[in-house]
């Protein structure tokens, strides 16, 4: 199975293992027992948007809660909320469930929680609700350069 974000690590030559599932999946807790790794090994990615329409993807590990204040000092903006399922698709150009914190259409800061550059091995969806990705947490974060900040 290819998708973009396979792609993109190939052409980086940047290691990383395909996982695929024997069925689709939405929720993070899903994709960890279909991928049988552990939820805090688990990528989650949240699109939120202020009162300007400033995008953020905010990601941590999938057993914490983002915090919106964290974010939103983070960030330097005002009043997040959680983006609607149409605009991740617009401006991720990912669907709900399986947004990666890579290739995104549009330019979007990203935020890792700190706890991120912690782990080893992260997993992170492939763009596609069939199969995720396990790579480093050093490549991921090299390759996203994203701010890194306490956002849990």
């Amino acid at each position: 199975m290819e998708t973009k974000i396979t792609e993109y690590l190939d052409s980086l030559n940047v290691s990383y293992r395909l996982l695929p599932h024997s069925k689709p999946v939405y929720t993070c807790e899903d994709a960890a027992k279909e991928r049988n790794v552990p939820l805090n090994e688990m990528i989650k990615c949240i699109l939120l948007v202020d009162k300007d329409k400033k995008y953020i993807l905010a990601c941590t590990s999938a057993d914490k809660r983002v915090d919106l204040v964290k974010v939103r000092e983070t960030a330097n903006c005002k009043r997040l909320s959680f983006a609607s399922e149409k605009d991740i698709e617009e401006l991720t150009g990912y669907k709900l469930g399986a947004v990666p914190p890579l290739l995104l259409k549009e330019d979007i800061l990203v935020i890792f929680d700190k706890e991120i550059q912690n782990k080893k091995e992260v997993n992170i969806s492939s763009g596609d609700h069939k199969a995720g990705i396990e790579l480093s947490a050093e490549d991921l974060i090299r390759i996203t350069n994203p701010v890194i900040a306490e956002v849990t």
